[in-house]
């Protein structure tokens, strides 16, 4: 069973209280008063207490929400984000030591994650120091102020996010985790490090999304391949992929020459929704390949709904490279000199979908 764990660098007692409740707070209370120093592990055992919670509480990650547009004042989220943190000493009055915060949120329009607590409440006065300059850190707060350029945010919990498996599984993918093409048992033989060529870049472009999901589903040893209708979750689901030699369900969204450019959230859907459906699959690993490069905002958005803490899962980018690589190993590269682009190419000269046999 996987659970959340949580350290924490700053704490609000009074918020994560009344967060938790009478019951869960007084459980903490008597665990803490067992300690040697009570006072002192009071926050790292209200901290495990709030991890064990989050899923109940509907806590949900913040990048889900923006893409979603489901955002309110007062709500409390989850963001795990790469913060700019800054003591202003120049605003300090007594016991209210201030540092500010700001991180972007990028979910296809960049958003300002803004706010400020008090280091007076940091857990520990080492934890201080985890709490200055440029770092990732995992924040629960409530939201108090919104637009749509800025989040405002007064922090609860400022601190360490980890995934743990109380049984783990040797070799296996942990939820919440990144998965890569090179963790696939199935594509063990395939090199991931070997340079792709110019041409064969542009000829991943000219493979129908079709062929791609097929390719895939024989390599997985999928013999169940849906077509495509307009109320799909996903593309492909397969309970027969492994990952390090422990088999998974999966769920595949594929994007072929459709969409021939750099994918970013908006090339996903109204929203990014594309993204939201596939998360809605009963699967343990959940895939985006696409026939071209994969931005950051897609990977960030990706791993925001795979930490999310009501249902933590895996999730594998393959981008146009990496594709290229697999139907390289399968044969399945059109050989079409790069210099050649669909326009401009002779009369006589195979059209796209004529490059493969009609019934692949």
């Amino acid at each position: 069973m996987t659970r959340i764990a949580l350290e924490p660098y700053f704490l609000h007692q009074d918020q994560v209280q009344s967060l938790l409740g009478e019951q869960r707070t007084e459980s903490a209370r008597a665990r803490a008063a067992r300690r040697s120093e009570p006072e002192a592990a009071l926050p790292y055992v209200l901290a495990t207490e709030l991890a064990g919670a989050l899923s109940s509480m509907g806590v949900s990650e913040l990048a889900r929400c923006v893409l979603e547009h489901n955002l309110r004042t007062g709500q409390v989220v989850g963001a795990e984000l790469d913060f700019a943190f800054k003591r202003d000493r120049e605003l300090d009055t007594p016991g209210f030591k201030p540092i500010s915060f700001t991180a972007m949120l990028d979910a296809g329009e960049p958003v300002r994650v803004t706010g400020t607590f008090n280091s007076a409440r940091t857990a520990s006065s080492s934890a201080t120091g985890s709490l200055a300059g440029n770092r990732r850190a995992y924040l629960i707060g409530t939201i108090t102020n919104l637009s749509a350029a800025q989040i405002e945010l007064r922090p609860v919990f400022i601190g360490i996010r980890s995934f743990v498996d109380d049984c783990p599984v040797p070799e296996g993918s942990a939820p919440g985790a990144r998965v890569y093409p090179s963790d696939i048992s199935q594509f063990s033989g395939i090199d991931f490090a070997s340079p792709l060529t110019d041409a064969e870049g542009e000829a991943v472009l000219r493979v129908p999304e079709d062929v791609v999901k097929h390719a895939f589903a024989r390599l997985i040893g999928e013999p169940y391949v849906p077509k495509d209708w307009g109320g799909e979750r996903s593309d492909l689901y397969t309970s027969r992929v492994f990952v390090r030699r422990r088999q998974v369900s999966a769920a595949w969204l594929f994007k072929g020459p459709g969409y021939p450019r750099a994918m970013d959230v908006r090339a996903l859907g109204k929203n990014g929704d594309q993204i939201d459906r596939l998360f809605t699959e009963p699967a343990e690993l959940l895939v985006l390949q696409h026939c071209h490069e994969i931005k950051p905002n897609v990977v960030g958005m990706m791993d925001a709904y795979a930490h999310d803490a009501r249902r933590p899962r895996s999730y594998m980018i393959i981008d146009g490279a990496d594709t290229g690589r697999i139907l390289r190993s399968l044969d399945l590269l059109p050989m079409i000199p790069a210099s050649l682009s669909p326009q401009n190419q002779p009369s006589g000269a195979p059209r796209q979908t004529e490059l493969f046999p009609p019934d692949y």
